[in-house]
């Protein structure tokens, strides 16, 4: 295919997400800019919740018949959730015969440090360690860390890319981050 329309197909799917962003105001999302036909920068608002550690009891004993407590991260109910400014950072480079890549900045575009990264009380959804980048990472399909990742083999990009468009790989990631993102 030619740049060109490379660059144009980008443009007419930014443009798409733009449209259905301003429809879903609940997302927090400011307007998507594009750089270089490749780079997309896309603000956002995340309200976090405050987390503790905590133990929990549990039924086991241990050396000397002392009951056995697990660690446990729970969210502190009175405190008040505090809303985040951050950028969700997308490389469109090959967009749509790769998929995009996915990172959150700052507002001033500087990598978003590891212990800020969200996270889920699973415990899942964002991952350390791939070959291909040295940094944290969504574990979900539509983006190109999670297709080229060795667990993930069995899921190509090809399998999803006809019926997984840009405006819903970005609306189902930034709804997570009100939803299953509640702290980090």
């Amino acid at each position: 295919m030619h740049p060109a329309d490379v660059a144009e197909h980008v443009a007419a799917s930014v443009e798409v997400l733009r449209e259905r962003l301003s429809e879903r105001p609940e997302l927090g999302a400011g307007t998507a800019v594009l750089e270089d036909d490749v780079r997309l920068y896309i603000p956002f608002t995340v309200r976090v919740r405050q987390m503790v550690d905590t133990a929990v009891p549990s039924s086991l004993l241990g050396p000397g018949g002392v009951n056995l407590a697990f660690g446990a991260r729970v969210v502190l109910l009175g405190a008040p959730p505090e809303e985040r400014a951050l950028l969700l950072a997308m490389d469109l480079t090959d967009y749509d015969a790769q998929p995009p890549t996915a990172e959150l900045l700052l507002p001033d575009r500087s990598p978003l440090p590891a212990t800020q990264w969200p996270k889920s009380l699973d415990g899942q959804g964002v991952v350390p360690g791939h070959r291909d980048y040295d940094r944290l990472w969504f574990c979900r399909r539509g983006l190109r860390e999670y297709h080229t990742h060795h667990e993930h083999e069995d899921d190509p990009w090809d399998r999803h890319r006809e019926g997984l468009a840009l405006h819903s790989v970005v609306e189902e990631l930034l709804h997570e981050f009100s939803t299953r993102f509640i702290g980090n």
